[in-house]
């Protein structure tokens, strides 16, 4: 179908859109390094069929070699036991980060706004040629029904901008986005999918992550601890419709909680700063099929999230990201690359107090921001990490069986400690720290 890997290459970045970066996506094109496997051997990863999770999650040596890849700091059973990160609630906040209590146990996660709530958003400040384009973009959806989609104005601008101001290809992207949400009926999804296995069950691991707050402009933060995130061996463990659902969830969760921060503040939203930790991230991961199926996790967020992120900074970069990007970043739209700086682990801190300050930065990372005393922010900032055994088999009977995470096994412990999500971390119920 391709003459050439690069012309592979070439198609991966346009399906990915990789400006579109609301988490990983950028990453399918470093994923790309997998070439230098080889022919035989590329043709091998793309060929091989997904082993069975029960095979793949009790691999003792696959297990043992991804703690070594991830060198982190914490416990491992904290991660690797499921058990452990739901009681802690680890990823249960990610979504209410930039909330004045981020870990009320009794708010609701963020909603995406209605069409007509959305036209209270205040309009983000036009740059030179826009306001007479946006005028004309208005003309030329007028059929559209601004009662079910998304019409606003700040959310035509946002989409002109993801397509550098071309007026044709921002209609054509927003009719796209309207017939494939119609398609999978996007309004209703969290009315009607099981949440416990579209964002509950996975939430300490994929997606990793969360807001970590504002930065000194007043934009949203989020971090993504990507180094940590094991694509390559999650998206063979895990059926590509389910992560796609995920995804789906993810992105509308996202949205929502930037929109509904904007509003609060009475701030305009025009896209958050994007933290991508890379620590742990190894040649292993750059593997051919992985940049395939990552591709088509990026078709969610290229319909759902034009425009989103004004910069990604990508932190504690290790050397074989930096080179696998120095090798395919000429893959990524030019305007993806000026938003990205990059900071070796030395320079991380200094990167990050340029656009954030040190109570929002995890002490992890050198910063001051600690959630119940944890430096790692773990309940608002999932860890990420492969899931475990129990967490993946909980996942696929959720999805087969339905039902909640509660009701399927009555010998597991509860989801979140109902005593105060707020306090497990530290509480001697809990007895963690």
């Amino acid at each position: 179908m391709f003459s050439s890997l690069t012309q592979w290459g070439q198609h991966v970045g346009h399906e990915a859109n990789l400006e579109v970066t609301s988490l990983p996506s950028l990453a399918a094109a470093v994923l790309l390094i997998a070439t230098g496997a080889g022919a035989a051997g590329l043709l091998k990863e793309c060929c091989c069929s997904k082993r069975k999770v029960d095979d793949f999650l009790e691999d003792v040596e696959l297990r043992r070699t991804d703690r070594m890849r991830r060198q982190v700091s914490f416990d491992e059973a904290e991660v690797e036991d499921a058990a452990t990160c739901w009681k802690l609630g680890f990823g249960r906040f990610k979504y209410t980060g930039l909330r004045p209590d981020p870990l009320d146990p009794n708010a609701k996660p963020p909603v995406p706004l209605t069409p007509a709530a959305a036209l209270q958003m205040k309009l983000q400040p036009l740059r030179p040629g826009e306001a007479p384009m946006l005028q004309q973009f208005e003309d030329r959806i007028r059929d559209i029904d601004s009662t079910s989609f998304r019409v606003d104005r700040p959310y035509l601008v946002r989409t002109l901008r993801a397509e550098k101001g071309k007026l044709d290809k921002a209609e054509k992207r927003l009719r796209a986005s309207i017939k494939w949400q119609e398609e999978r009926d996007v309004a209703n999804v969290l009315a009607t999918w099981n949440l416990d296995a579209y964002e509950k069950c996975l939430a300490p691991w994929w997606l990793s992550g969360g807001f970590i707050g504002h930065g000194r402009g007043g934009e949203p933060v989020a971090l993504e601890r990507l180094g940590r995130c094991s694509w390559p061996n999650l998206q063979r463990t895990v059926d590509m419709e389910i992560l796609q659902k995920i995804d789906i969830v993810h992105c509308i969760r996202t949205l929502a909680a930037c929109e509904e921060d904007a509003l609060r503040r009475g701030q305009y939203f025009a896209g958050f700063t994007l933290v991508i930790d890379l620590d742990g991230f190894k040649w292993s991961d750059a593997q051919f099929s992985a940049a395939w199926s990552l591709a088509q996790i990026s078709g969610v967020r290229h319909m759902l999230l034009p425009e989103t992120v004004i910069r990604m900074l990508f932190i504690r970069t290790p050397a074989p990201f930096v080179k696998a990007w120095n090798l395919f970043s000429y893959l990524v739209d030019p305007g993806t690359i000026a938003k990205v700086e990059m900071a070796t682990p030395e320079d991380t801190l200094t990167l990050l107090r340029k656009y954030i300050g040190d109570e929002n930065i995890p002490a992890y990372l050198g910063g001051k921001k600690y959630v119940n005393g944890d430096p790692q922010c773990r309940q608002t900032v999932a860890p990420g990490g492969l899931p475990p055994t129990e967490a993946v088999r909980k996942l696929n009977r959720l999805v087969t069986h339905g039902g909640s995470l509660l009701e399927e096994d009555s010998n597991s412990p509860p989801l979140f400690d109902s005593h105060n999500g707020r306090e497990c971390m530290t509480c001697e119920l809990c007895n963690q720290q």
